[in-house]
Order: structure tokens, then C-alpha cells, then sequence
């Protein structure tokens, strides 16, 4: 047999796609052939397919160490705000002014922060899309739970501001919510376009589709 065709049988030798009779002749010739022998060796111990799969895996650990850091970012910046917002809210008297930092920045951080939380649990969504959108509606409902909490805490009583007022009344009232706590809500819709924009980038650094 010539020695050309028997190595164009050996890589299928090798992956054992080739036939018996195949088989048998490659395994006679490469019993009386040196170069064969030595060309089955070469192929038989080369590691052609490590790069191939080694390309991959590393380009995987580089995405998810990119993740953790920029999960791991937002959760840093979100607690420094919070700690912010509290130093000085606490040094804040008594009074009208009273509660506004809270409400203004320490709610609305504190309720992205804790959306990040669902990050943990990428797996179960079935895609980048949805699990985007999952973040953005978890950061407003986290939010929204936050501020009810506060209103509580401070005793703000919506019903009572708006009760036995005329239309003028409620929009002088609307008006003074918007001027106290303007901030806060423009703060909340900032946190929840950013946490689904954020949440995306963070699926596509995991392979999310």
C-alpha cells in the first residue's frame, strides 16, 4: 500500500472513523513501515485540539471575572451613597427639612442596590431580555416598597395633605411634593434605566442570550 494513502487513513485511524479493513491495513503497514510508524506517533501524541479548546474557556473566565467586578463596582458605589445620604441626614434637624436627603437619595440607592441581589439568580431567566427587564421592574418595586416605608417613618400622610382641598389646593400640594422630593423620583427613574441597561451588559458578559 502506498504510503501516501496510508496516511491520509491515519487520522481516521486515529478517531476511529475508518472501516475494519481499513484498520487492518494501516495497523500491517505501519508494522513494516518506519516513517508510517513514526508519522502514526507524531499524529497520535500531537495536541492540535488543546488551542482549540483552550480559547474558549479563557475568553469565559475573563467575562466572568469582568461581571463580578462590575457587579461588585455598583454594590461599592451604592453603599458609599447610602453611607453619604445617612451621615448627613442624620446631622439634619428636626423639622421641614427633615427626611429629605432620606427620601431623595438614601431610598432611591438603597432600592438599586438591592436589585443587584437578583443578579445572583441569572440562570433561571430565560433570556438577557427578560432578565433586563425583571431588573428594571424589581429596582422600581423595590424602590416604591422603600418609600412607603418612609412616609411611614416620617409620618408623611398622604391622605391627610390631600383631604378637604380644592383644585388649587392640590396642585399647591403637588407642587410642594415635587419641589421636596423631586430629586428622589427623578433619582428612581435614573436607578431603574440604568439597572436595566446595566443588567443587559452583565447577561452578555455571562453569555446570556
Amino acid at each position: 500500500m502506498n504510503c501516501e494513502v496510508i496516511k491520509d487513513l491515519i487520522p481516521l485511524y486515529i478517531d476511529g472513523c475508518c472501516s475494519k479493513e481499513s484498520r487492518k491495513i494501516v495497523e500491517e503497514h505501519i508494522g513494516s513501515c518506519k516513517k508510517c510508524q513514526q508519522h502514526f506517533d507524531d499524529m497520535s501524541t500531537a495536541p492540535d485540539i488543546i488551542p482549540v479548546c483552550e480559547a474558549p474557556q479563557k475568553l469565559n473566565k475573563i467575562n466572568d471575572w469582568k461581571a463580578s467586578v462590575l457587579q461588585s463596582v455598583l454594590l461599592f458605589i451604592s453603599f458609599a451613597l447610602i453611607t453619604v445620604g445617612v451621615a448627613i441626614e442624620a446631622n439634619t434637624p428636626l423639622g421641614l427639612t427633615n427626611g429629605l436627603c432620606a427620601l431623595n437619595l438614601v431610598v432611591p440607592v438603597t432600592g438599586f442596590m438591592l436589585s443587584l441581589t437578583n443578579w445572583y439568580f441569572i440562570r433561571i431567566y430565560k433570556s438577557r431580555k427578560v432578565f433586563s427587564n425583571c431588573s428594571l421592574f424589581i429596582t422600581l418595586g423595590i424602590t416604591l416598597c422603600a418609600y412607603i416605608w418612609s412616609f411611614a417613618h416620617y409620618e408623611l400622610n398622604l391622605s391627610d395633605l390631600f383631604s378637604e382641598i380644592d383644585f388649587i389646593g392640590f396642585l399647591d400640594v403637588m407642587q410642594g411634593i415635587l419641589f421636596f422630593y423631586g430629586i428622589g423620583f427623578l433619582l428612581t427613574l435614573v436607578f431603574c434605566v440604568l439597572s436595566k441597561i446595566l443588567s443587559a451588559q452583565y447577561a452578555k458578559m455571562l453569555g446570556k442570550d
